[in-house]
């Protein structure tokens, strides 16, 4: 469990535990409950992607995106069901933070990917306009290729 969502779960602990002692029950809120599906149903596609897709880059682009969708959905419902016990504040503080944070976490983690040599998929009309893949690598260390063909024969066909 990674540790957005402990503090979320940690959040709605708490949550309950004040509603709870002031004697509140968190009612229906249909436009909450819809928000939350939405997110969900981006994580499952996210998951899906990363069991659909064929390399590193296309994987991370479908986590990124997708997750950080699908985590703003859940967190927006959250904050409407707690604002009952005054804990929307807290749950948008996160939603922000999230936003900012995943979409440059996965940018850093492509671009190093891509310094380190991992080949991207390509196709015979794709160009590599930084022309710089593997140019952290140790000198003489093979790059792992996804796609299975050598680096000289994608040069060629681009």
């Amino acid at each position: 469990m990674n540790v957005r969502a402990t503090l979320v779960l940690t959040l709605i602990a708490l949550s309950n535990a004040r509603a709870a002692q002031e004697g509140g029950r968190f009612e229906s809120n249909p436009l909450a409950e819809g928000l939350i599906l939405f997110g969900a149903i981006f994580i499952l596609a996210a998951a899906l992607g990363m069991l659909r897709f064929p390399d590193f880059y296309t994987r991370l682009h479908a986590t990124t995106k997708l997750v950080t969708l699908g985590g703003i959905g859940i967190l927006g419902g959250a904050a409407m069901v707690f604002a009952s016990v005054g804990a929307s504040e807290r749950v948008l503080l996160i939603a922000a933070f999230f936003l900012l944070t995943a979409p440059l976490s996965g940018y850093m983690m492509a671009r190093s990917g891509y310094l380190a040599g991992l080949q991207p998929f390509r196709e015979d009309t794709s160009v590599d306009e930084w022309q710089a893949c593997g140019a952290m690598a140790p000198e003489g260390a093979e790059t792992p290729l996804v796609t299975g063909r050598s680096p000289s024969q994608s040069d060629t066909n681009s």
